[in-house]
């Protein structure tokens, strides 16, 4: 990219989660828009910026801040992982004892407070979680996508011990919850761009494995580090 203040905030906060993949997605940034692409397969216009992918490319056009980089990166992303059984979620992660415990809710209900309260070095994310079943279980990873607590992300993964809806409480409690309400609890929570049947649909059977296989539960909690002791090892 020819912005050279955008590049070096983009590899200050990117740059950890480059250059691991068997097949990396090489994103070509430019500072203007250029006419759509015949072959794009996926189109998405924000805030004047223009994310084009196909076959053989992925460009960013008319991208001339942070914002609007990190958001193009997001959409990218969780329309990516529909044809990876993944999807991303408005969650903190945190490693427990070598698994992975998914704290999902909307803004407000506590994901940085659960960062916040959790061991150092422990947070794996703060505000969104890319989950993905691979080798025959559901892993979750850490993104550089954070929020309120700030956290960088951690480009590591760990087995998902279980998704827990977050709600405030005047005590600590947890209570499993049936696929059918842990789908509920995830559909709000879930990012996702396209307007595409097909794709909505390939993402609704993703999130219909993900019930069936990961345990979910609410975990009513009264924001403090008490809320560990009810959790399930």
């Amino acid at each position: 990219m020819a912005d050279e203040r955008l590049y070096r905030a983009a590899w200050a906060r990117y740059g950890a989660f480059t250059g691991t993949a068997a097949q990396p997605v090489p994103i070509a940034l430019n500072d203007f828009s250029t006419a759509e692409s015949q072959h794009s397969e996926f189109v998405y216009e924000f805030e004047g910026a223009v994310l084009r992918t196909g076959p053989n490319e992925t460009r960013f056009d008319g991208v001339r801040n942070e914002y609007a980089l990190d958001s193009l990166l997001r959409v990218l992303l969780s329309w990516k992982l529909t044809s990876q059984t993944g999807f991303l979620l408005h969650a903190a992660t945190v490693i427990r004892n070598g698994k992975a415990y998914v704290f999902t809710g909307r803004s407000g209900a506590g994901k940085s407070t659960v960062a916040s309260l959790s061991p150092e070095g422990s947070v794996l994310t703060d505000e969104i979680s890319l989950l993905r079943f691979e080798k025959g279980e559901w892993r979750a990873y850490g993104t550089p996508f954070w929020g309120e607590f700030r956290a960088a992300g951690s480009n590591t993964s760990a087995p998902v011990r279980g998704i827990f809806r977050l709600v405030q409480a005047a005590e600590n409690r947890v209570t499993a919850l049936r696929p059918v309400g842990l789908l509920r609890a995830l559909l709000p929570n879930v990012l996702f761009f396209s307007p595409e049947a097909e794709a909505n649909r390939r993402l609704l059977r993703i999130l219909g494995q993900a019930v069936e296989t990961i345990p979910g539960y609410e975990l009513a909690f009264r924001k403090d580090r008490a809320f560990w002791e009810v959790l399930p090892e």
